[in-house]
């Protein structure tokens, strides 16, 4: 399959989640997201290796985990969880670079992002006006690279600090 074919793939993916969702196709809703979160973070602009992608998904996996540790108000025993999973994710981190370290840093953050944009829908059905909203964003989100991430973030950063 071509890299073209992929992202059409992927970009069908979503839009039969956002339709079923809305209530305009048939089957399980559920099961659509599913399949976009999966088209979504697998649809990632270099070819990795299936060694690389188990890296870069258990990669995932320990910052979430890490991530959950962190919580304010921590406890000696999460803290000591939180500093075995950090050096965990350190390892990891050695074992398979820091590119993987980027890639994974960056599928954690679209895969919560396309769980906050889907969540929005959940009490009511999407209206048409909804369903290409939120396909454009799903596309924009896509189209995020690892430096735009950074970017976004370091600016996000300096206005909290500025306003803080």
């Amino acid at each position: 399959m071509s890299e073209h074919e992929d992202v059409t793939a992927a970009q069908e993916s979503l839009r039969k989640a956002v339709e079923q969702l809305s209530g305009d196709g048939p089957g399980d809703g559920g099961k659509a997201v599913q399949e976009a979160v999966q088209a979504l973070s697998d649809g990632s602009a270099q070819a990795w290796t299936p060694e690389q992608e188990t890296q870069i998904r258990a990669m995932v996996e320990q910052i979430g985990k890490l991530r959950d540790l962190k919580r304010p108000g921590a406890g000696w025993w999460r803290q000591r969880r939180e500093r075995r999973a950090r050096e965990r994710l350190v390892g990891m981190v050695e074992a398979g670079g820091p590119e993987l370290l980027n890639e994974a840093e960056l599928r954690r953050w679209k895969s919560h992002a396309m769980v906050e944009l889907f969540l929005k829908f959940m009490d009511s059905p999407m209206r048409q006006d909804d369903t290409v909203e939120t396909l454009a964003r799903i596309e924009a989100l896509h189209a995020v690279t690892y430096q735009e991430y950074q970017q976004a973030k370091k600016k996000l950063a300096e206005e909290k600090a500025a306003a803080g």
